[in-house]
Order: C-alpha cells, then sequence, then structure tokens
C-alpha cells in the first residue's frame, strides 16, 4: 500500500514565512509584480523538502495570457 503524498498550499507557505519573519522583527516589503515568483520559489522549497505544492484553483486560472503558467512551468 502506498503512502498518501504531503501536500501544502504555495500561496499558504509564502504567507507563513511573512508572519514568520515579522514574528522575528524583520518587516517584509512584498512587490506585488513579483508574486507569481514568491509562489515559484515555495514550490521549488516544498518539491526540494518531498512535499507536494498545490495552488488554489483560482491560481491556476489562466486569465492573463499564460504568463502565470509559463512562470510556474518554465520559469520565464
Amino acid at each position: 500500500m502506498t503512502e498518501p503524498w504531503d501536500t501544502y498550499p504555495a500561496a499558504k507557505l509564502v504567507n507563513d514565512v511573512a508572519e514568520l519573519l515579522q514574528e522575528r522583527g524583520v518587516t517584509p516589503h512584498p512587490a506585488e509584480d513579483r508574486e507569481a515568483e514568491r509562489i515559484q520559489a515555495a514550490r521549488k522549497l516544498l518539491s526540494s523538502l518531498g512535499v507536494t505544492p498545490t495552488l488554489s484553483p483560482e491560481k491556476s486560472l489562466d486569465l492573463n495570457g499564460h504568463t502565470n503558467y509559463n512562470a510556474r512551468v518554465h520559469g520565464d
């Protein structure tokens, strides 16, 4: 019998890290135009830890000409 995969939402990890930084006295100043980069970094971190990153359905919809898809899949 196989074990279920561990999963974690990439956007939640970004928020968790921002909250942790604030608790430790560091104030993050995230630029809105770099959200895709933050999500991509969170996905890479989760994957490197053996956890399957997940996206919410609204984040995975392509409403902007494949920009989010290209960033997630191709890194560009």
